[in-house]
Parts: structure tokens; C-alpha cells; sequence
């Protein structure tokens, strides 16, 4: 065999071994931006990166391009001893613990998200939430779809994020896919019974442009039979008076007499005069 041909078995061998500290190959692959099937190519010694996918390779796993040439043993060796550098703590933090997974599938399906929305204040939004496994992760999907009587369109909003399971609290940490930097957070109690219809707590994120106020406010999300057509449950999403007959007792009742969500507001700096 010849030294390029080496070089090409010892990368996919040391790859391979990477990505088996990973969640999955097509974790990574998000991650970094590669294209699954050529990724693959990487795996099976079919092909070599180019320099400057080789660099956000080298840079995603927190190893230089040498020790991905070198051979299994130097760099299982490498990996042994810088372990705790090729995971982040937020990545830590995130990782399942024991019994996690099997708990958290007892919520995984569709959503209707109720909240008091800061931007159309004295009105309920309902979006669409989904809680799904995707690679031995649970990850969240979230549509916002409101008609603004004001400027008379529909606003869309978007928002991916994972789901983790921490004492008997569930946690929720998304950001938007539209928007790069807006993030939100909901945590909710655990359900007393398995795959109970509603999930409550308190949801975290900011309001629209152009004040982009940090809010919270209670939250509802209210399981959808799957039985039931998605296009109706779309059509669902939207803006609903606190005393609305479309929305169910318990829906109402989880924001009582609160018509508004909190919201903080920056103060503006002091000018040095009194006001009088």
C-alpha cells in the first residue's frame, strides 16, 4: 500500500473514531456543514477533504490535520488524553442522562404552544410546537403563524432547539432559524401522567424589532391527536382574545386575569436635571 493510500485508511479510521464519541454522523455533519454522502466518502477511504474542509474538520473535533493522518493508536492515545477538551460543557450539559431518553418519548408529538404575546398585547398566540427523536436526541420544532391586523400579513416565525429532561423539570432551549440571534426558553413541569394532554410553565424570549424586550410569560401546550389533519391544526395558529370560546377551559384558565406578559423595558440614562 502506498503512503497516500495510508494516509487516506489511517484519516477514515481516525474519523471514524471521532465521530463515534458524537451522537450520531449526520450530527456532525450539521455541525460542521458537510454534505452527508460526501461525508460518507470520508468514512469509507473513498477520498480525502479538500484543505478547507479538512480545517473545520480538524477545528469542529479540536484536532490538527497531523494527528488525522497519523495512525489509530497515536491518536487514540491523543484522544484518551484531551478528552475532556473535544466536548464543550454546554455539549455536556446536554448529553442524557440515564433514563432520560425513555422519559422524554413519552412527550414526543405535535403541539398547540399557547403564550400572551408582548407584541399584540391582551391576546394569546398559539403556535405549533413538535418534540421528536432525531439521532438519539430530542429536538423541538417551532412554527409561529399570526395575521397582524395592523400592517394586514401574515408574520412567520421558526425556531429548532433540544429538548432536556433535568429532575422532574423539562427544558426547552431553541433558536431561531431565521433570525441569529434570538433565542427563547421554555421549561415546563413534568406530566404527572404518561402522555398527559397538557404540559405547563413559563416560556423565555424576546419581543419583535424594533424594541426587542426580554419577556416571559405562563405557557400551555396542548397535545394534538394524530389522528387529526396538519393543515388544520396550522390554520389553528394565531392570535385569540383571553376570553375566546375557540380556545378549551383549560387553555383560558392557565392565564387567568394576566392580560399581559412581562416584559423589561431598558431605562433610559439620567440626563443630570430633576424633572419637576
Amino acid at each position: 500500500m502506498h503512503d497516500h493510500e495510508f494516509a487516506i485508511e489511517n484519516f477514515a479510521r481516525n474519523l471514524r473514531a471521532l465521530c463515534s464519541r458524537k451522537p450520531s454522523v449526520s450530527h456532525v455533519c450539521r455541525d460542521i456543514g458537510i454534505n452527508r454522502q460526501q461525508f460518507d466518502r470520508y468514512l469509507r477511504a473513498k477520498a480525502l477533504p479538500s484543505a478547507n474542509t479538512m480545517r473545520r474538520i480538524c477545528e469542529y473535533f479540536g484536532i490538527d490535520e497531523e494527528a488525522l493522518r497519523d495512525s489509530p493508536d497515536q491518536l487514540r492515545l491523543r484522544i484518551d488524553s484531551f478528552a475532556p477538551m473535544l466536548e464543550t460543557p454546554l455539549e455536556r450539559a446536554l448529553r442524557p442522562e440515564p433514563g432520560e431518553m425513555a422519559h422524554l418519548s413519552n412527550y414526543t408529538g405535535l403541539y398547540h404552544y399557547f403564550f400572551l404575546s408582548p407584541s399584540w398585547p391582551g391576546k394569546i398566540q398559539c403556535g405549533l410546537t413538535s418534540i421528536s427523536n432525531v439521532d438519539g436526541e430530542i429536538r423541538s420544532r417551532y412554527l409561529g403563524r399570526v395575521w397582524d391586523p395592523d400592517f394586514r400579513k401574515i408574520i412567520r416565525s421558526r425556531f429548532t432547539g433540544r429538548v432536556v429532561l433535568r429532575g422532574d423539570r423539562i427544558f426547552i432551549l431553541e433558536h431561531s432559524s431565521r433570525l441569529a440571534d434570538s433565542f427563547g426558553q421554555t421549561i415546563l413541569y413534568a406530566a404527572h401522567q404518561h402522555r398527559s394532554n397538557y404540559i405547563t410553565g413559563m416560556c423565555f424570549g424576546i419581543d419583535w424589532p424594533p424594541q426587542r424586550a426580554p419577556f416571559c410569560s405562563p405557557v400551555i401546550m396542548k397535545r394534538i391527536s394524530s389522528t387529526r389533519y396538519l393543515r388544520e391544526e396550522v390554520r389553528a395558529c394565531g392570535l385569540y382574545d383571553l376570553d375566546s370560546r375557540l380556545l378549551d377551559p383549560t387553555v383560558r384558565n392557565t392565564f387567568g386575569d394576566m392580560s399581559h406578559p412581562y416584559r423589561h423595558l431598558p431605562t433610559r440614562p439620567r440626563t443630570g436635571r430633576h424633572s419637576g
